[in-house]
């Protein structure tokens, strides 16, 4: 039989300041050229200070803040999971046909 002890974990109270404190920073300075020139004849655009970028571009690749939007708007949210399990199904069909 298993007992349920409760413990207080020290570090939680610096784990909530750490989390507050982030600031989300630009992998280069500004002013670096980022030499993503596409085209033969174009110039490499030059990265630019972090406040002249728009809000979203820093919640982008931040799986919580994603999260948040999603639990937002419901039909987002179960288009994504229809999608997720159309290409699981997907998958197990192309797996038993190899079989």
């Amino acid at each position: 039989m298993f007992r349920f002890i409760p413990r207080r974990f020290f570090n939680a109270g610096l784990r909530l300041q750490e989390e507050s404190s982030r600031v989300i920073k630009s992998s280069c300075p500004a002013g670096t050229v980022l030499n993503l020139n596409v085209k033969k004849s174009g110039k490499d655009p030059i990265a630019l200070e972090d406040h002249e970028y728009p809000a979203w571009l820093w919640e982008v690749l931040d799986k919580e803040a994603q999260a948040r939007k999603l639990a937002e708007d419901p039909l987002k949210l179960r288009k994504k999971q229809i999608r997720k399990a159309n290409r699981a199904r997907i998958k197990q069909n192309n797996f038993l046909q190899q079989l």
